[in-house]
Order: structure tokens, then C-alpha cells, then sequence
């Protein structure tokens, strides 16, 4: 028989040892998941390879056709000089990688509209090639266990598998918010749920000094199935659709009448060194001649540049006769007061102090008798 004490010795040492198992079943059927997914999925996960840039893509269907997002073909203007980013330069072909180093050329055929950040890609003859399932947009709610697979930072990291869970997904455009690792290299790539399908395409996150927030973002199913059937109709962008065209400003010719002439400063106008948005006028000025050109506004520190165009046998050149950015202590608004040198064309930039301060403003220039 057994005693009390034997007993009370005996049921804790019971239940430690069913909670331990209990622990390792779920341990180990978390695991059989994450494999399958993984095993499942890999082999239509590719790296997307342009020759400036590398980003992650996956197939959906046998015979070639490949999603990723825009701007791994693509990728955004420089803040440098986004006035010469043309969106119409990029590779028409580009190379795909298979995570087993098979390597196939994939023509670009498209991209989404109204700023949608995808691409679709063909590879050609191809018949039994691995593929993706969509999941159906409804399938998945905040707190879902997800999956990332892709090829991040590197190629040679390629097939590189993270998982998470969903923390938030946007009521107004359904977008995803996860925090499986992903880091630059992974757009274009899938996440999944615990099937193996795709729930979403992989987009961007937020870091903080290089390092993963678990803030990342994934544009939803709903979204790329619908870009598909629109691919399949061929009415896709034939071009990137994320960024703002930028509009190349012309030089507005102007008198030295005195006339009050309005205009702003906004993203899409040229950008000086510093950063500040330029509106250029020209004006046909005589040697010799007193002028005076202000601008004035209550929304931006103003910077008024006067310059002569030289024409020579190199080409045209920019000789700097003014600047001036505050009138007086206290006076944010811009004068230039000069006698012009010589007979000729001069050209006046408007601008700010401020990298990218945007804001309407009034200039006038005057000829003095």
C-alpha cells in the first residue's frame, strides 16, 4: 500500500511531468507547422535580381508568372536629385533565382495603378513550375500566427524563412501589419499563413537604427488577387505608379513691370543642394539698369538668387550677380537691389532657407527709371 506521504510525494511529480509533456507536444506540433509551411512554400519563392538592386518574388502559376512589388524593379528617386529620376528607366528583363541556384530571365510586364506597389513578371517556357496559393481575404484576423519567406539584405540569404503573428490590420485599406522579421530584400516576398498560402505581399517596416521594430507591412491578398485579374486583362501601368511624376518646371519669362506674380513652393518643383524646392523666372535686362526683385510670404523664409546667362562656344553657363535671403532683422521676405552688367537674359530663383519648405508666396521685379 501506499502512504499519505508516498502519495503527496508521488501526484506533484504526476502533474510536473504531464504539464512537461503537454508542453513538448505543443512545442513540437508548433515546429511540424512551421516546417510544412516552409517546406511547402520555398520552392516558389524567388530572389529578384535587377542589377542595382535585389528584391524577393513568388509564383503563381505554372508557367511563369511571377508577383513582387514595384519598387524592387523600380526603386525610389534619390532625395539628391529627384528632379533627373525618370520613371519610365528601368530593366525590361530581369534575372530570377530559384532557391536551389537555378537562375531564368523574367520579362517585366507590368505594374499596379493608382500607386499600388506591385509588379508581375513572366518567366517563358515554363510548364510545372512550384507555385503559391491566395488565401481567401477574409481567412485571417489580428493575432493569426504568419510566416515571411525571402531573400533579405543579400543573395546569399536567400530562402531565408520568419515567423510572427499579425498585430494590426488597417480598416480603411486592409493593409497587414506583422512582426515576422523582414528586412530590406524581403519586399515582394509572401507572407503566409500556417497553410502555406498567401495572405499577403511584403512591403516594408519600420527600423530603428538598422534594426528590426516588428512594425512590418504586407499589402493584402484582396488587393493582389485583384492586381492579377487585372494583369491577365493586360490593364496594368506599363510603369511604377508609387511615386509622383515630377514635374520638370519650365523657366516662366517674366517683365520688369512691377507686376505681382503668384506662386508656391511644393514637392515636384526643382530642388536646390540644400533641400529647398526652386521656381525659376527669366527676364531680358539692359547694362546698366537698376532693378529690384522681392519676394514676399507668410509661410516661407524666402531666397531670392539673380543670375546671367552666358552663352559661349561650351555651352551656357550661370554667372551669380545676387542673392539675398531676409530684407532687414526680423524680415523673413527677400530684395535684391542691382544694376545689371550687361545686356542679356538673367534668371532669378525663388526659394527658401528650409529643406523642403513648402508654401505660396508673391514676387515682383521692377526696372527703377
Amino acid at each position: 500500500m501506499i502512504g499519505a506521504n508516498s502519495l503527496q510525494q508521488h501526484l506533484p511529480m504526476t502533474g510536473q511531468k504531464a504539464l512537461h509533456s503537454g508542453h513538448a507536444l505543443a512545442q513540437t506540433s508548433n515546429e511540424q507547422i512551421a516546417r510544412q509551411v516552409y517546406q511547402k512554400a520555398s520552392p516558389a519563392v524567388v530572389t529578384i535580381q535587377t542589377g542595382k538592386s535585389i528584391g524577393s518574388g513568388f509564383v503563381i502559376s505554372q508557367d511563369g508568372l511571377i508577383i513582387t512589388n514595384a519598387h524592387v524593379i523600380k526603386p525610389p528617386p534619390s532625395k539628391e536629385e529627384p528632379e533627373n529620376y525618370n520613371l519610365s528607366d528601368f530593366p525590361s528583363v530581369v534575372t530570377v533565382v530559384f532557391p536551389d541556384g537555378r537562375k531564368a530571365a523574367a520579362d517585366v510586364l507590368g505594374f499596379g495603378k493608382n500607386g499600388l506597389d506591385l509588379a508581375i513578371l513572366k518567366i517563358h517556357n515554363q510548364k510545372n513550375l512550384r507555385t503559391l496559393a491566395l488565401a481567401a481575404p477574409s481567412s485571417f484576423k489580428v493575432g493569426d500566427r504568419v510566416f515571411a519567406l525571402g531573400t533579405p539584405l543579400d543573395p546569399k540569404f536567400k530562402d531565408t524563412f520568419t515567423q510572427g503573428n499579425i498585430t494590426r490590420i488597417d480598416s480603411g485599406n486592409g493593409e497587414i501589419q506583422h512582426d515576422a522579421v523582414i528586412q530590406g530584400g524581403n519586399s515582394g516576398g509572401p507572407l503566409l499563413n500556417s497553410k502555406g498560402q498567401v495572405i499577403g505581399v511584403n512591403t516594408s517596416g519600420i527600423g530603428v537604427r538598422s534594426l528590426n521594430s516588428g512594425m512590418n507591412f504586407a499589402i493584402p491578398v484582396a488587393q493582389v488577387q485583384s492586381f492579377i485579374t487585372a494583369a491577365r486583362k493586360k490593364d496594368i501601368a506599363s510603369q511604377p505608379t508609387i511615386y509622383p511624376v515630377s514635374k520638370k518646371p519650365s523657366v516662366a519669362t517674366i517683365s520688369l513691370n512691377g507686376r505681382v506674380i503668384n506662386g508656391s513652393l511644393a514637392p515636384g518643383d526643382r530642388i536646390r543642394e540644400n533641400g529647398s524646392y526652386v521656381n525659376l523666372y527669366q527676364f531680358q535686362g539692359r547694362a546698366g539698369q537698376q532693378i529690384v526683385i522681392e519676394m514676399t510670404s507668410q509661410k516661407i523664409n524666402s531666397v531670392l538668387s539673380l543670375y546671367q546667362v552666358v552663352e559661349s562656344s561650351e555651352g551656357t553657363g550661370f554667372k551669380e550677380i545676387a542673392e539675398n535671403d531676409d530684407r532687414g532683422p526680423g524680415d523673413f521676405n527677400a530684395q535684391i537691389e542691382t544694376r545689371l552688367p550687361e545686356d542679356g537674359v538673367y534668371l532669378i530663383i525663388a526659394s527658401s532657407q528650409e529643406r523642403e519648405e513648402t508654401g505660396n508666396y508673391s514676387l515682383r521685379a521692377t526696372a527703377k527709371p
